[in-house]
């Protein structure tokens, strides 16, 4: 609690109720007290304990007769939503993001329920509307990730808009393969791992992006066939990554592709001799007890059938999972290339050799390509092109560099979104006119 003014500018302690709003008259009654000034303001210093003490027990009281209803962040989120949505976009006539929208409601769901709207509750709202009425038209979602291209050594940004624009380069990669860490994909990028595998690496910081998601799903409705890898800590959150890719999740339902889960799985990585990393557990503020991880199904049926026996001191993997966990990091780059290559060789990858229409039509392609450039080639140099585009050039009258100036002043007068060269573009079709 804090004071301001009067002589009680500090911090009086943490004890006082933390929710709530609260309007608290103080009335002193004193035969003396001293002034800060000669406009006779009290100095209330020397009763700061008593004023605190008092406040305190004013604000409890207060709590205490506060109606049992309280409002509900949720509900005035989506009452007002809609409302919100249509400010940030402009009536729907601009893209916007989340956050414009979480900042818009704040004020609101502070004067309804006086609590703060925090970023956690606020995503959760929204994922669990999403879920009942779809993705919010408009909102996207800034990128935290990536796609690398094999062969053509193209590595594009994973965002709403760009999946929204994805065109797959056509059979380029029959595999794709998703690295919950981003320095790896790097790593692979260098010793042409992609290109070997005709493999294309995606990276997220963390948990599978709704954009990678979303990729996945248009891969899965392209003509060419394309298997999915997820590599991803052994650690009870990297289950979990498997588990949300795979599966039906909060926003939308489950995935049309089949997403395999190459590890690292924590029964491998002990084998592997791999650093384990203890994780302190997490605790309830209430009752103290430790907060549960929760772990994907196929470590909980691994337990179950004994399969990979069980983990250090007898624990099951799920509950070795609640308190270690063993990062791909601890892997060196040598070692995670050797390991990927090895899963690779597992799940029986082969190189992508298209159908033999697609072969033979980029031949025919290639040949007419070839073929036509070399004819242009002979027949412009034999009819003296080189000699006859000078001469052209020569005679043909160019406004002056003012003229053009003022020109593309006018343009832009007349057409704001325009740039100089499309006025360029203009005068030159005047200028130039086909025998």
């Amino acid at each position: 609690m804090r004071f301001s003014g009067s002589g009680l500018d500090r911090d009086y302690g943490s004890d006082a109720p933390k929710k709530g709003a609260y309007i608290i008259i103080i009335n002193v009654t004193t035969p003396y007290c001293p002034i800060t000034s000669d406009g006779k303001a009290p100095d209330l210093a020397v009763f700061a304990d008593q004023i605190f003490s008092a406040a305190q027990t004013a604000m409890r009281k207060a709590q205490r007769a506060a109606p049992e209803d309280k409002v509900s962040q949720k509900q005035v989120v989506l009452d007002n939503l809609d409302a919100a949505i249509a400010k940030v976009s402009g009536d729907g006539r601009f893209r916007f993001n989340s956050r414009q929208i979480l900042y818009r409601l704040r004020p609101i769901v502070w004067e309804a329920s006086g609590q703060a709207l925090s970023t956690k509750n606020f995503n959760g709202i929204i994922t669990d509307y999403e879920n009942e009425n779809g993705e919010i038209p408009g909102m996207y979602r800034d990128p935290r990730g990536s796609i690398y291209h094999p062969h053509r050594r193209e590595t594009i940004p994973l965002g709403t808009l760009m999946v929204e624009e994805y065109e797959r380069p056509i059979w380029t990669y029959n595999k794709l393969v998703h690295i919950e860490k981003e320095g790896f994909s790097e790593a692979l990028k260098a010793v042409n791992w992609g290109e070997r595998h005709d493999c294309a690496l995606s990276s997220t910081k963390g948990y599978t992006t709704r954009a990678i998601r979303d990729l996945v799903d248009k891969l899965a409705e392209h003509d060419e066939p394309v298997t999915v890898f997820l590599v991803t800590d052994a650690d009870a959150y990297g289950t979990m990554i498997y588990q949300t890719f795979q599966e039906e999740t909060k926003a939308r339902g489950a995935r049309k592709i089949e997403i395999e889960h190459l590890g690292l799985h924590p029964w491998e990585a002990v084998a592997m001799g791999l650093g384990v990393e203890t994780v302190e557990a997490t605790t309830s503020k209430t009752t103290r007890e430790p907060i549960y991880k929760p772990v994907a199904d196929y470590v909980k049926a691994a337990d179950y059938s004994g399969e990979h026996g069980t983990a250090p001191d007898g624990e099951t993997w799920e509950q070795w999972l609640q308190t270690h966990r063993i990062e791909l990091n601890a892997m060196t780059t040598p070692e995670f290339i050797e390991w990927l290559d090895t899963k690779m060789a597992e799940q029986d990858a082969v190189k992508l050799i298209p159908p033999e229409e697609v072969i033979t039509d980029e031949l025919e392609q290639h040949l007419d390509e070839k073929v036509r450039a070399a004819l242009t080639e002979r027949i412009l140099r034999e009819a003296g092109y080189e000699t006859q585009a000078a001469e052209v050039l020569a005679v043909i009258e160019r406004p002056t560099a003012a003229q053009l100036t003022a020109e593309i002043e006018e343009l832009f007068a007349d057409k704001p979104e325009a740039e100089w060269r499309e006025h360029i573009e203009r005068i030159v079709a005047k200028l130039v006119v086909a025998p």
